[in-house]
């Protein structure tokens, strides 16, 4: 699989003390990276996360510590949140996309899927107005259904109930699931059966020595879930 431009920046950090964004950007060039504001907005991404640090005007260096993770949208969620807000203004919603959980994972599986959740009262609505201009869309899909129907990796959107009083923060515009949300929601949501189990173990112990895990909001929602973590 191709690697995104995160993914080559940690690269190109991992080879070097530090670096400008010039410096960077040649090295991009040279590897068929050429897009000059995907790796000016990755760097600012990724310095928000913590895994690189500024050390001087201009110049980067990778983290030695835990970053935090972000689940940041694309366009499409982008779209897709605007969409919503606009005739749902009231609608709490959650959105984000299934590529947020590739940095967590032991074994690689390919997830392109775009993740609405709502409340349960608003459920209907929204996966109306996602079907309209969108074929693949699932409202609640179970694990079978998932596993014998629905390839993840060519994307398309599984709309599915927000729990209330969810984790959820605003990343780029889009209320998005934070780190404890999606440890919890692997473990308890239907759809997610396909990693459940072991990966699901991993991912968390992954995720405890790559980012900063918040315990006491982990717990709190694993609770609310039924969930013992």
């Amino acid at each position: 699989m191709k690697k995104t431009y995160r993914e080559k920046i940690l690269d190109y950090a991992a080879q070097t003390e530090s670096f400008t964004s010039e410096m960077l950007f040649s090295w991009l060039e040279s590897e068929g990276m050429d897009s000059r504001n995907s790796m000016a907005v990755t760097l600012s991404r990724m310095l928000r996360r913590g895994e690189l640090v500024r050390v001087a005007k201009g110049r980067y260096t990778r983290s030695e510590g835990k970053s935090t993770f972000l689940a940041v949208p694309t366009e499409k969620e982008i779209t897709i949140c605007k969409k919503l807000s606009k005739a749902l203004p009231f609608t709490p919603l959650c959105i984000y996309n299934g590529s947020v959980l590739a940095p967590l994972q032991h074994h690689l599986s390919d997830n392109r899927m775009t993740y609405v959740e709502t409340d349960r009262y608003a459920l209907e609505s929204v996966f109306d107005i996602l079907r309209r201009d969108t074929p693949n869309v699932w409202l609640t899909p179970d694990g079978d259904m998932v596993s014998r129907y629905i390839n993840l990796a060519d994307g398309g959107i599984i709309v599915k109930p927000l729990i209330t009083e969810s984790p959820v923060e605003q990343v780029d515009g889009v209320p998005s699931p934070t780190l404890e949300k999606l440890l919890v929601d692997i473990e308890k949501d239907a759809d997610f059966q396909y990693l459940q189990g072991a990966e699901a173990m991993r991912m968390r112990e992954n995720a405890e020595s790559l980012y900063n895990l918040n315990t006491a909001r982990l717990n709190r929602y694993a609770k609310r879930r039924g969930l013992k973590i």
